[in-house]
């Protein structure tokens, strides 16, 4: 059913999740993926997204229904015959270092039974994007409702290069005019150099991580600044990097100005989808003023909930009052550098 009042589409993956966190309770075979956190951050902010995703016809119908009953529009999710194995886990260090591989030995050493489920599981996070082929979760121009088009933000969550690649263009022949992304691991290297430019060309902000921006300009720099600054060259207004401790550098290339925000100090339970809920965040406060920091406080804001707990509707059952609270203390800790 067509809804008018859009005023995001949020473009992801969705994932049965089967999560190990260090400080929590086991959360096995329940809704994830990166959109699922997006859209529960922009949710969290009294936003209505459209969401955009290619899931395998078993992919539960209820997980679906819940994400509509809290607000968002789930007709642009696509059930394909395709063999998607949406299937994903991941348990942490004593670090909070992310491990992907071996799952059956991890449920031993934390003496859990071993789910049936994950028989067979193949880590589904490529090492390596291809440049000209589709994979069956990447997305296709046909997947994306015309009305979708008609909303006036977009944020593309990490897909592959296939998806990222047509995915600006095409979202930015519509009604959208503030567009965000998140990179995608597989594509931040080196071989992809001369691909980078016209993938974000048509962006407002481009996300990265430290370390995804570092491997990019391996032997051509090791400032980050320096590198925020080039990437900014490219197109994108804004270039946002979240560092290793939570930190974030924003630079803004029409005004030459950078700020760093520290995290907002909490217990972290389960770093999942933190970032996923931060850039939903970030286009959500953006939006309102088109104000950066605004963005990001809201980003950082989403990101310090969906660390407390596991699971994307975590992010939703904060209490009420307490995303303004968090904001405000954030708010006096922006730095100008």
């Amino acid at each position: 059913m067509e809804n008018s009042d859009l005023d995001a589409v949020l473009v992801g993956r969705l994932r049965r999740e089967y999560l190990l966190p260090t400080q929590s309770s086991p959360f096995l075979n329940q809704m994830g993926g990166n959109l699922s956190y997006a859209a529960a951050s922009y949710l969290l902010w009294g936003g209505k997204p459209g969401l955009v995703s290619r899931v395998n016809n078993n992919f539960p119908t209820d997980w679906l229904e819940q994400l509509e009953n809290y607000g968002a529009d789930i007709t642009g999710v696509r059930r394909v015959n395709e063999p998607i194995d949406d299937r994903f886990f991941v348990t942490y260090n004593a670090e909070m270092q992310p491990k992907f591989d071996n799952p059956i030995s991890w449920f031993a050493e934390r003496g859990l039974p071993f789910p049936q489920e994950l028989l067979g599981y193949i880590p589904t996070i490529p090492l390596y994007c291809s440049k000209s082929d589709y994979r069956p979760d990447s997305i296709r121009v046909t997947d994306i409702p015309q009305y979708f088009l008609d909303a006036p933000a977009a944020h593309i969550c990490p897909i592959d290069f296939i998806s990222h690649k047509i995915l600006p263009s095409l979202l930015k022949g519509g009604m959208i005019s503030t567009l965000t992304m998140r990179a995608c691991n597989c594509y931040m290297d080196p071989i992809f150099w001369e691909e980078i430019r016209p993938l974000i060309a048509d962006l407002t902000a481009f996300m990265v991580t430290d370390i995804q921006a570092l491997k990019l300009f391996q032997g051509r720099s090791v400032d980050l600044w320096e590198i925020a600054k080039i990437l900014a060259g490219y197109g994108p207004e804004y270039i946002l990097v979240n560092t290793k401790d939570g930190t974030l550098m924003l630079y803004s290339h029409f005004k030459g100005k950078r700020w760093v925000i520290p995290a907002y100090s909490t217990k972290a339970a389960d770093p999942t989808g933190m970032l996923d809920a931060f850039d939903a965040g970030f286009l959500a406060g953006y939006r309102k003023n088109y104000d950066p920091i605004q963005g990001a406080l809201s980003g950082l804001v989403s990101a310090s909930f969906c660390a407390e707990g596991s699971g994307p509707f975590y992010l939703l059952e904060c209490l009420p009052g307490l995303k303004e609270a968090r904001f405000k203390v954030l708010s006096q800790q922006v730095m100008e550098v």
